[in-house]
């Protein structure tokens, strides 16, 4: 049964593990590879492992040695997604993702070459591409990294396609449930795209997670303001100073309560 390569890598840090330490540095890795190839000279895994760490320190010409001793030494389709991640670090696009393209014809359903690939895309300005695979990657990873989500996103603000990058931003927070980090740049989308209201609505969502603090507080007081809701902003602007006045004497408060004055100010003019 054919195993994505990040497996092969696992399982070869796993024979690793008596010899080396829980997070060496690239010297003690490169020294515990080298002495388990002393013993397993035709362990493509070990190959595989090192050649990893070369392209992590810049050393592309002995990584690239090592891939092409591995190719020998095993199957050769488990060599190219770690290639392909030391040729993106080179530099060299078109041969990240020739390699890529390898890696997922042969495991379409790794999610880890789907990003991988995806990222090369970005970066050569391929955002259709790019877009397509992190969706992939999506459908196959249960819970994805909230930033792809954010770098989906801008890469649809990039292309001057708001909505849908509104869309990308929910469905994130969809699939992951609610993360501050997402839910924050939707609302931010919102406001650019002149729907104070929906940025309010958004903001009420935070509430719990964060944990109805005075900065919250004054975060949607601001918002209240823009959607034109002065009462609701005055009555809350209220609470959140009391709530500053209970809070210990720090920088952060200070930081608040000035942003406090200036909201009144607002309210008042």
């Amino acid at each position: 049964m054919l195993r994505p390569l990040s497996l092969v890598l696992l399982l070869c840090l796993s024979a690793l593990s008596a010899t080396a330490h829980a997070h060496p540095g690239h010297e003690d890795q490169l020294k515990a590879i080298n002495q388990a190839l002393a013993k397993a000279p035709e362990n493509q895994a070990l190959y595989l492992q090192r050649a990893a760490v070369y392209g992590e320190i810049g050393h592309f010409d002995e990584a690239e040695a090592d891939f092409a001793k591995a190719r020998t030494l095993g199957a050769p389709w488990r060599v190219d997604l770690a290639e392909s991640i030391m040729q993106y670090g080179k530099g060299d696009l078109e041969e990240a993702l020739a390699l890529a393209n390898h890696h997922i014809k042969q495991f379409p359903e790794d999610p880890q070459g789907f990003r991988h690939r995806a990222m090369i895309s970005r970066d050569a300005g391929d955002h259709a591409s790019a877009l397509a695979d992190l969706q992939t990657y999506f459908k196959l990873r249960a819970r994805p990294s909230p930033g792809l989500f954010v770098a989906a996103a801008n890469m649809l603000v990039e292309a001057g396609r708001t909505e849908d990058a509104i869309a990308v931003l929910d469905q994130g927070l969809q699939q992951l449930g609610m993360v501050p980090q997402l839910q924050r740049q939707a609302l931010n989308l919102e406001l650019a795209s002149g729907r104070p209201a929906a940025a309010v609505a958004r903001q009420e969502t935070l509430r719990s997670a964060l944990r109805d603090s005075a900065s919250w507080k004054l975060h949607m007081v601001d918002l209240l303001l823009q959607a034109g809701r002065q009462a609701d902003a005055r009555a809350l602007l209220t609470l959140a100073q009391e709530q500053l006045t209970q809070q210990r004497d720090t920088p952060s408060r200070k930081t608040l309560e000035e942003r406090a004055g200036q909201l009144a100010a607002s309210l008042s003019g």
